[in-house]
């Protein structure tokens, strides 16, 4: 299902989170992934707006002052809650405090932990991993979780059926993507990526993060000169074939670790963050799951 929600509605400064009190349930999405879940969730019976453009990495975005207002207006707030808008967590605090109810889905889904990698530091070991939208089935057990939450504020409106909708779809992507990267052997599957945004995908799929090109688990930090060297020399070592990159960051360092490894190695675009804009693979959290999926197949198989 391919669903339209409005994600510029805030920023073309239109009406708030709610629109008019028509009774609809009104809906506010930290990302455009959250947002994508929660509208196919909802349908038709309710408004859900995102706050975060597309395209938007979520570990550096700030909420302008409407946004802020919309939070407050609104009867759901659906966020990560494992520390992946970090620009929002004084406003979600704040909007709680003020009898707002936000959902922090995260801490919900069973997270995991950072897994000692290394990239590894002492500020970022043990911390829960935010990036759980990366697994289907976790998108699966959110959308029935969100599903709850909607018949609390909403209990005369049947929330379930478009959740088990919902997860019949990330099912079905699922078994794709088991049948898509049965092409990698045991022994290929290692990655390298731009930030450890890919455990939850990697226990999911039988993978190993070997390495990333930005230590630690957001993609605020720079890495020294030594640390890219050590990747280089993991790259080698284990002959790894690609380094996926994300469509919401630079691959700027990317390309400069894999202009000194000692072969030819592929760059490799993945959907992490955010939505694809409008009409490409990654436009919907289906499409997404099924084009990094394939991706990771073609460059690893």
């Amino acid at each position: 299902m391919v669903v339209v929600v409005a994600f510029a509605l805030l920023a073309l400064g239109g009406c708030s989170a709610g629109g008019e009190d028509d009774g609809s349930i009104r809906v506010v999405a930290t990302t455009t992934v959250l947002g994508e879940l929660a509208q196919n969730v909802i349908g038709e019976a309710g408004e859900v707006v995102v706050l975060m453009p597309i395209g938007v990495n979520p570990h550096d975005f700030q909420p302008s002052a409407q946004q802020v207002a919309a939070i407050q207006k609104a009867d759901l707030v659906v966020a990560n809650g494992l520390g992946l808008e970090e620009g929002l967590n004084d406003v979600l605090e704040a909007a709680a405090l003020d009898g707002v109810r936000v959902w922090d889905v995260g801490p919900d889904i069973n997270p995991r932990l950072f897994v000692e990698a290394p990239d590894a530091d002492e500020h970022d070991e043990g911390l829960l991993d935010p990036h759980f939208w990366l697994d289907p089935m976790k998108d699966a057990d959110a959308a029935r979780l969100l599903a709850e939450h909607l018949s609390d504020i909403a209990p005369d409106r049947d929330w379930s059926a478009g959740a088990a909708a919902y997860v019949a779809e990330l099912e079905q992507v699922h078994q794709e993507s088991i049948e898509m990267l049965a092409v990698v052997s045991d022994a290929d599957r290692k990655l390298v990526t731009n930030h450890r945004a890919f455990g939850y995908f990697s226990d999911r799929y039988g993978f190993e993060m070997i390495g990333t090109v930005i230590p630690g688990g957001a993609t605020l930090a720079n890495p020294s000169s030594s640390e890219l060297a050590s990747l280089v020399e993991t790259i080698e070592r284990e002959q790894v074939p690609a380094i996926f990159t994300e469509t919401v960051e630079s691959d700027t360092l990317a390309r400069t670790v894999a202009a000194e490894v000692g072969y030819e190695i592929q760059i490799v675009e993945l959907y992490t963050g955010s939505l694809g804009e409008p009409g490409t693979e990654g436009d919907t959290l289906i499409g997404l799951l099924r084009a990094n999926a394939q991706r990771i197949a073609n460059a690893l198989g």
